[in-house]
């Protein structure tokens, strides 16, 4: 049944290197053979498609199907049903060139499974993309004025910290939500980053990350204790954030800030999606 639904369907994918991800590009490639997938990946130095070869097609996870169709076959196939695009979730607009947005807004299907699932996060990196990536891709897709099934891959620790079964529901809808409003969380996110990074550029602090520096590498020349203390500083601020994660996640009832941003990116998704159907996985 879900072979036949898929022929011939054009099919998005962000996250696609990604444990989750890359299992499924296997499995749609091994199982859905008429289907046609568009990865939208991060292209790194050298290229989006160059990623997905590197990353995604040289996975274990291809084994069974490169031994299936052998080493040349795979080739052609991969090439023929796979198209690579640049692009960011944390960018508005995805960071998508023309191309890429044609090749988005060909797409009968989307499935954004793109995630920061570290727990440890710092705050506005886990906003950016588990809160806003969403955001921005149903943005997007409603600015190419394209309606295709947008799927989001979310987590069951959107549940919070509690006992007993969790209903299969909108977040908001559970008695145990605490109700607050998911802009007024970016916002102060991203103000969390630019006080901790004031901070960590005062006289004082800067004097203690170039001592620690120095304390490490003993006599150093100077080029190489700038970047240690830089490193150092740069440390600092993001150990100040992922804090700042934990301690806003439990003011609302997460476990850490993987669980709260991604509980408020269906909240936003849900308010920013307008005509484009969503399902929440």
């Amino acid at each position: 049944m879900i072979p036949e639904e898929l022929a011939g369907r054009r099919i998005a994918i962000t996250g696609s290197t990604g444990f989750l991800g890359t299992a499924l590009v296997e499995r749609l490639l091994r199982c859905a053979p008429d289907s046609e997938l568009v990865l939208v990946v991060r292209p790194g130095r050298r290229g989006a498609g160059r990623r997905v070869e590197r990353d995604i097609l040289r996975n274990d996870a291809f084994e069974r199907l490169r031994a299936d169709l052998g080493a040349d076959e795979f080739a052609e196939m991969a090439d023929r049903r796979l198209t690579a695009v640049a692009g960011d979730v944390t960018v508005d607009g995805l960071g998508l060139d023309e191309e890429g947005r044609v090749a988005l807004a060909s797409c009968d299907l989307v499935i954004h499974s793109a995630a920061s699932v570290s727990f440890d996060s710092p705050l506005d990196q886990a906003v950016e993309v588990n809160l806003l990536g969403p955001v921005r891709i149903a943005r997007t897709l409603a600015d190419l004025n394209a309606t295709p099934h947008l799927i989001a891959v979310s987590t069951c620790y959107v549940a919070g910290s509690r006992r007993g079964a969790a209903v299969e529901e909108p977040v908001d809808d559970s008695p145990f939500f605490v109700k607050a409003e998911w802009g007024a969380e970016v916002d102060a996110a991203r103000r969390s980053r630019h006080e901790a990074e004031a901070a960590s550029r005062t006289p004082e602090k800067l004097a203690s990350f170039r001592s620690d520096a120095r304390h490490d590498l003993g006599a150093a020349g100077i080029p190489a204790l700038a970047a240690k203390t830089e490193q150092l500083r740069a440390r600092w601020v993001n150990d100040r954030l992922a804090e700042a994660g934990r301690s806003r996640a439990a003011s609302l009832g997460f476990p850490d800030a993987y669980a709260y941003t991604k509980a408020f990116g269906e909240l936003a998704l849900a308010e920013t999606s307008g005509d484009i159907p969503v399902s929440i996985i």
